[in-house]
């Protein structure tokens, strides 16, 4: 996966329950709930106008990066995500119910 370009940056808004992708052409977005220290990702959102350019997946990478540095589990509700960690067993340890590698 291309490294996210330096313009990017995750901000966590939990009073929306939102992780938020900002970019050069606008915001990409997770919806999210905690509940027992899991991040239940329900629903993720790409503008039209920014699909194709890899954004979804570095949304996704970002909020499992987040995940992981605050010791919280996802718990993959929303399609894409679901799809995204499939394709990426390396992010395997971060999805709930999964043993924590030593």
């Amino acid at each position: 996966m291309p490294p996210v370009p330096s313009a990017e940056r995750l901000r966590d808004d939990p009073a929306s329950n939102r992780f938020v992708l900002e970019t050069d052409g606008g915001e990409a977005f997770a919806v999210y709930r905690r509940i027992d220290g899991r991040l239940v990702i329900s629903h993720t959102e790409v503008p039209a106008a920014l699909r194709g350019r890899g954004i979804g997946s570095r949304l996704a990478k970002a909020v499992f990066d987040h995940a992981r540095s605050r010791g919280e589990r996802i718990v993959p509700a929303c399609s894409f995500i679901a799809d995204w960690a499939h394709r990426h067993p390396d992010e395997e340890a971060v999805l709930a119910g999964r043993p924590t590698p030593p």
